[in-house]
């Protein structure tokens, strides 16, 4: 059985009604998102982990908050690793580029300042549900 890695690049629309939040399974240290972005006529999901798991919430919330009656979804250039099993694909993302407004940008940048003051992301993660990844070892 060979290993092999393969890194995907989506340019698309984050749906924010689909953000969702948790403490990863494994790690309780770890805040993690799911989210789909939609290219095309598809939808993929992505997860991250850590900080960006904080940046891509914060984003969202910001988004939230300006368009209460529902936010159209935000434009981003998502770069990830996919993870996968003889069932499933997994994109976990290691950077996103936001296209988006000054007013949502600067909401988001503060939020993330504030959450991320505090040593451990998840002292102010506001959902300590766990969540795991659909792709685990030994499935």
């Amino acid at each position: 059985m060979s290993i092999t890695y393969a890194t995907s690049h989506i340019d698309g629309g984050l749906d924010c009604s689909s953000l969702s939040i948790g403490i990863l399974k494994s790690m309780p240290d770890s805040p993690i998102v799911k989210a789909m972005v939609i290219a095309g006529q598809q939808a993929h999901p992505i997860w991250a982990l850590d900080r960006l798991a904080l940046v891509i919430y914060s984003y969202v919330q910001s988004a939230k908050y300006h368009y209460p009656r529902g936010p159209l979804p935000i434009q981003v250039n998502v770069r990830g690793s996919l993870i996968s099993n003889s069932i499933t694909s997994s994109i976990m993302v290691d950077l996103i580029v936001w296209h988006t407004s000054e007013t949502i940008r600067i909401d988001a940048e503060r939020l993330i300042a504030k959450m991320s003051s505090n040593a451990r992301l998840t002292s102010d993660w506001p959902v300590k549900t766990e969540m795991a990844l659909p792709v685990e070892a030994g499935r």
